[in-house]
């Protein structure tokens, strides 16, 4: 499903009204209504409750004045309480606040002249309120009575509906300004807005539903929009059962290059993650006194040993014989449990320079890149970088706060400016393409906080690298079923408790739903 900002849903509209000829008042009709089902879904009782419909001036208020109508007509007690002076109103919305008043519904003019509580009973005492203020179009802070009347209904201890974004709410970035609606829940017009679905904006939106209002499938692209919602739907359209002759020779070849004394976890880890997603070989590069260790815990992966630093991580002395085994491999994970040994920094810098195939970095790796961004401009091969927040504040020499305050911008921003297919990982992780592409995810939940899971991750990536996939690809299905996996494994259970192991045992089965098998359901 796309995901757009506000600038791109104000074209989307545009382009239907102007060069398809809908005209802007059906596609206000079509929003109102299915916005009406969807409420009357979110809140069973709504017709027996007495109803408060909040109106600005906008295009937002005329949604409102259309469920107003809706609503009356099913038998509900509607009240419509206008923040400006209807003299204000202009198009479709003017139009229809006209009809409210051939159908005698109440309508209130708040009179700012007045005593601000003397009028609050008119939102106070109703049983829902429908927010029908501020559309997607406001870049401004939320002030004066708008902003009195937005904490008076935050409140209040009955439903609140918004009508396409909780007013207050900035729909490309998520942010309150100044302050938003909290609601129960939002009825969106169109395509999701990138600002409902990450923090903070998510936590404002409450429940979320999309309303087709009648935009025509081609619109979105002839706006060239390339951001989209990761969820299942979307992410099968990339993958679907093998071919009955495939063989482990086929099906791609994964390296890793991990561990150090006391990191051998990583290692087993990235290991494992990519043979579950279906890399036919994994060869792990490890440093060669630690190789006993390995070959006990890995029986499905190769070890491969390799000269070390007097502390037991990668050396750079074993450049020579990694290019050699590289040749001809599919995918290359470099990161986790390696240490910053300058021996191992000078093995990390030279193997992204000249690794002949596509590359996962993580951990110490980002680490080392942050101190040399140049670095990326030298690979050979595309790279596709996995930072947690931590990480990507140094890649961009920022802070956390900085990067968890825009992180659309950030992995955007960044993954553009260095050519490089990023994945911010965290609660709904974003991956980001060079040429502009990017998603959202959709899966995942709080039990995967624990260690483990982003190595996991990585190998995932790389396995699906080392099948064929793109970079992008390869990242949005490798993070959107990892998260599945976490969901149908624990995510009805409980939110703490799953280790990165359980996860494993999972990972066939999700991707056995999206590639249509029966046994793949939860």
């Amino acid at each position: 499903m796309l995901v757009v900002t506000a600038s791109e849903m104000s074209r989307l509209d545009r382009e239907t009204i102007e060069q398809i000829g809908i005209p802007g008042a059906v596609l206000m009709e079509n929003a109102a209504r299915g916005a009406a089902s969807f409420f009357l879904d979110a809140v069973p009782d709504l017709l027996s409750r007495p109803i408060a419909i909040l109106a600005g001036s906008g295009n937002n208020a005329g949604d409102g004045f259309v469920l107003a109508r809706i609503f009356h007509g099913k038998g509900a007690r509607v009240r419509v309480v206008c923040l400006r002076d209807p003299s204000r109103l202009k198009g479709d919305a003017l139009t229809n606040f006209l009809i409210l008043e051939k159908l005698n519904i109440p309508v209130h003019v708040w009179d700012e002249s007045k005593e601000f509580d003397a009028q609050l009973p008119w939102v106070e005492e109703s049983g829902a309120v429908i927010d029908a203020l501020l559309g997607t179009g406001l870049n401004t802070e939320v002030q004066g009575l708008y902003r009195q009347v937005i904490e008076a209904v935050n409140g209040l201890s009955v439903p609140v509906l918004a009508v396409d974004v909780p007013s207050g709410l900035d729909a490309s970035t998520g942010k309150p300004l100044g302050t938003a609606i909290r609601a129960t829940a939002t009825a969106t017009f169109g395509y999701l807005k990138a600002g409902q679905l990450i923090e903070p904006g998510m936590q404002f939106v409450g429940r979320l539903s999309v309303v087709d209002i009648g935009i025509p499938p081609t619109i979105p692209s002839l706006c060239d929009i390339r951001r989209w919602w990761l969820d299942e739907e979307f992410v099968s359209g990339w993958i679907g059962p093998r071919a009955a002759g495939i063989h482990k020779g086929t099906a791609g070849h994964v390296a890793v290059l991990s561990g150090s004394r006391g990191k051998t976890g990583a290692a087993t880890l990235i290991s494992l993650g990519a043979a579950r997603v279906g890399a036919g070989l994994v060869t792990l590069f490890i440093p060669e006194s630690l190789n006993p260790i390995l070959e006990v815990k890995l029986t499905e992966a190769m070890t491969y040993p390799i000269a070390e630093t007097d502390e037991q991580t990668p050396d750079v002395a074993a450049l020579p014989a990694i290019m050699e085994f590289l040749e001809g491999k599919q995918a290359l994970a470099i990161g986790p449990g390696i240490s910053l040994h300058p021996g191992t920094r000078g093995l990390v810098k030279a193997l992204i320079e000249r690794a002949p195939c596509p590359m996962v970095l993580d951990a110490d790796a980002l680490t080392i890149v942050s101190d040399d961004l140049d670095l990326l401009g030298k690979a050979q091969q595309p790279l596709i970088l996995t930072p947690h927040p931590g990480e990507m504040a140094r890649l961009v020499h920022g802070t956390v706060q900085d990067v968890q305050a825009d992180r659309i911008g950030a992995a955007s921003d960044f993954s553009m400016r260095h050519g490089v297919t990023l994945v911010l990982k965290g609660h709904r992780t974003i991956i980001a393409a060079p040429d502009g592409r990017l998603a959202i995810n959709s899966s995942g939940n709080p039990a995967m906080a624990g260690g483990g899971m982003g190595d996991t991750l990585t190998g995932m990536i790389a396995g699906f690298a080392a099948q064929g996939a793109e970079p992008f690809q390869a990242a949005c299905l490798a993070v959107y079923i990892h998260g599945a996996a976490a969901d149908a494994r624990i995510g009805k259970i409980a939110s703490r408790g799953l280790l990165a192991s359980d996860l494993l045992e999972e990972i066939p089965r999700a991707i056995g739903r999206l590639e249509g098998f029966p046994g793949g359901g939860r």
